[in-house]
């Protein structure tokens, strides 16, 4: 049975390749729901736009979605308070997931990501 719903990653790297920041998510296309379960910059790289270029990267196929994520830290309520002033999108949290995405395997989408050493970040892209 193929799920419409299965977990993304989104993965930071900085010029050596070392992941310095992740997004995982999910899409469900026939719902138009996208959830967002987690989101992190390692400290010392926090402060760049990098959680910002993820989320972007995420939202862009799935412009006229709702979206939610999991419960948000003290932090995190910041941040999404500001990605909703940014992109005119709601991130309640804990708003819950369609059954699609309940029922998904993780991780069975693809993992995508951008390079973060240089001036204007790098987009790849490739399957787990």
């Amino acid at each position: 049975m193929t799920l419409p719903a299965g977990s993304q990653a989104i993965r930071v790297l900085d010029g050596a390749g070392r992941q310095i920041g992740r997004l995982d998510f999910q899409v469900c296309h026939p719902c138009r729901l996208g959830y967002i379960d987690s989101i992190a910059v390692v400290a010392r790289w926090q402060g760049r736009g990098l959680g910002r270029e993820a989320v972007h990267t995420a939202l862009a196929p799935c412009t006229d979605y709702k979206w939610s994520t999991s419960r948000q830290s003290s932090q995190g309520r910041t941040f999404f308070s500001a990605m909703q002033e940014e992109t005119d999108v709601a991130f309640p949290p804990s708003a819950g997931r369609c059954p699609h995405m309940v029922l998904a395997r993780p991780l069975v989408g693809p993992v995508r990501g951008f390079f973060a050493s240089s001036g204007s970040p790098r987009a790849w892209a490739a399957r787990p």
